[in-house]
C-alpha cells in the first residue's frame, strides 16, 4: 500500500500534459532511433559515400532544420503551440514516406539528400515546442525535474529503438524503417491532438517579424548561452556520427551491437536521471553543464587509448552520465531566461543555433576521420578538447547570469533574502 500512495504522489507532481508529453516522446524517440542510428553507416557503406561526404549531406540536411526551428518557435508564439505541433508532425509523417520511397526508387544521391533536407524542416518545426509547453505547464522549482522526466521518455525510445532497428536490419531493408518511423510519428500526432492542450500565452504579437531576431540577440546572457550551446553540439554530436563509424569501422562491431551500444544508453537514462536532477537542481545550471562538459571530455577521450571491443561501452557509459547532467540543467536555464510573452522565439533562437551546431557536427567529424584517418587518439583528444573550452565558457557564464535564473526557485529566494534585509 505504501509503494501505490508513493507512486500515486510521484504520478501527482505533473499533471496531464507533463505526462502526454512524456508518452509523446517515448513513441518519437523510438521511431527516430530506428532509422537515425544507422544513417551514417547506411551513407558510408550501402552508398559509398566518404566520412566527408556524410558530414556535407548532414550539415545540408540539419541546416534546413535550423531555420525551421526559430519558425517553430515564433508562430507557436503567434498561433498556438499545438497547432504548430500538429502542423509539423503531419508533415513529418510525408516526408519519411518520401525518403522511403526514395529508397526503394533507387533515386540519386542528391535526391535522396534533398527528402533527409524536406525531413529535416519539418522536424524543426515543432521539436522545440515540447520543451515550451514544459516552461508554460511546470512551476519554475520542478523544471529540472519534468524536462530529467522528458529525458526519460526519450531514452526508453532509445533501449528499444536501435535494438529494433539493428535486428530488423538483419531481414529487412532501410526503406522498411523509414515506414516504421512514419507510423511511429503518427502516434505522436494523434497524441498531440487529443491528448495536449495549447499553452499559448494571453500576450503575444500578432505577426511573424524575422527582425525579432534581433530583439532577442540583444539580450547578451541569452546570445551567450545559446553560443557557448552552439559549440557544445559540435563535439557532442560525434556520438551519433563519428562514434558510431568509429565503433563500427575500427573497433568491428556489427550493427546489432551499435544498436545494443546506444541502447545500454538509454537504459542508463531511464534508471538514473531522475535521481541525477534532483541533485542537478541544488546548483547552478551554468555549473552543471560546465560538469557535464568535463565528463564528456572525459568519455570521449577515452576512445583514444585504444580500439578493443570493451572501449566504446566504456565510453559510452561516461558519455551517458555527462549527458544526464547537462540536458535537464541546459534545458532549465533556457526556460529561466526566456520571457512568458517570447519563450516561443527565444526557444527557436536557441533551437536556431543548436541546429547549426547539429550541422556543423558531422562536417567537422568527417573532415576529422577522413584526415586524420587511423590517428584515432588524435581524433578523439581532438573531440575532448572542444568540450574542455566549453566547460571554461560556461563557467564564465555562470559569473554575469543572475542567481534567480541561473538555479531552482529555493536558490532564487535564497538570493533575494539578504537583499530585503540591507533594504530594511
Amino acid at each position: 500500500m505504501g509503494d501505490s500512495l508513493g507512486l500515486k504522489t510521484f504520478f501527482s507532481r505533473f499533471d496531464r500534459q507533463v505526462w502526454s508529453l512524456f508518452g509523446a516522446s517515448i513513441v518519437s524517440t523510438m521511431g527516430s532511433s530506428l532509422v537515425m542510428t544507422f544513417m551514417s553507416i547506411f551513407m558510408y557503406e550501402k552508398l559509398g559515400m566518404s566520412m566527408t561526404q556524410v558530414g556535407v549531406a548532414d550539415f545540408i540536411t540539419t541546416i534546413a532544420g535550423a531555420g525551421a526551428a526559430y519558425m517553430g518557435g515564433a508562430f507557436c508564439d503567434i498561433y498556438g503551440r499545438k497547432k504548430i505541433l500538429i502542423a509539423g508532425l503531419s508533415l513529418q509523417v510525408l516526408s519519411y514516406i518520401l525518403i522511403s520511397l526514395s529508397i526503394d526508387a533507387k533515386l540519386t544521391i542528391p535526391f535522396f539528400i534533398l527528402a533527409l533536407a524536406f525531413n529535416s524542416f519539418n522536424g524543426g518545426i515543432y521539436n522545440t515546442i515540447p520543451s515550451v509547453m514544459i516552461a508554460d505547464t511546470v512551476e519554475p522549482s520542478r523544471l529540472v525535474e519534468a524536462y530529467g522526466l522528458i529525458r526519460i521518455g526519450s531514452n526508453l525510445g532509445w533501449v528499444a529503438g536501435p535494438i529494433i532497428g539493428g535486428a530488423f536490419l538483419i531481414f529487412t531493408s532501410y526503406a522498411n524503417l523509414f515506414y516504421i518511423t512514419a507510423l511511429t510519428t503518427f502516434t505522436y500526432l494523434l497524441i498531440a491532438v487529443f491528448g495536449l492542450r495549447d499553452t499559448k500565452p494571453k500576450v503575444v504579437t500578432t505577426r511573424f517579424k524575422l527582425r525579432d531576431i534581433a530583439s532577442v540577440a540583444r539580450d547578451r546572457p541569452f546570445l551567450a548561452f545559446c553560443l557557448l550551446s552552439l559549440f557544445l553540439i559540435i563535439p557532442y554530436q560525434q556520438m551519433y556520427t563519428l562514434f558510431s563509424v568509429y565503433s563500427s569501422a575500427y573497433v568491428g562491431l556489427d550493427q546489432f551491437w551499435i544498436g545494443v551500444l546506444f541502447a545500454i544508453s538509454g537504459m542508463m537514462v531511464v534508471s538514473l536521471q531522475y535521481y541525477i536532477s534532483l541533485r542537478v537542481s541544488r546548483y547552478r545550471m551554468t555549473s552543471m553543464i560546465a560538469l557535464g562538459a568535463l565528463v564528456f571530455a572525459l568519455g570521449f577521450g577515452m576512445l583514444s587509448i585504444s580500439t578493443a571491443v570493451f572501449m566504446p561501452f566504456i565510453g559510452m557509459a561516461i558519455i551517458t552520465t555527462g549527458e544526464m547532467i547537462w540536458s535537464p540543467a541546459s534545458s532549465t536555464l533556457q526556460a529561466n531566461m526566456s520571457p512568458e510573452k517570447m519563450r516561443g522565439r527565444y526557444f527557436g533562437t536557441n533551437g536556431l543555433m543548436t541546429s547549426i551546431g547539429w550541422a556543423i557536427g558531422p562536417l567537422f567529424g568527417g573532415l576529422l576521420k577522413d584526415s586524420l584517418n587511423s590517428d584515432v587518439p588524435s581524433m578523439w583528444g581532438i573531440v575532448g578538447a572542444l568540450f574542455l573550452l566549453c566547460m571554461l565558457g560556461f563557467i564564465f557564464l555562470g559569473r554575469v547570469i543572475p542567481v534567480k535564473m541561473n538555479g531552482s526557485a529555493k536558490m532564487a529566494i535564497k538570493a533575494e533574502v539578504p537583499e530585503k534585509k540591507i533594504n530594511a
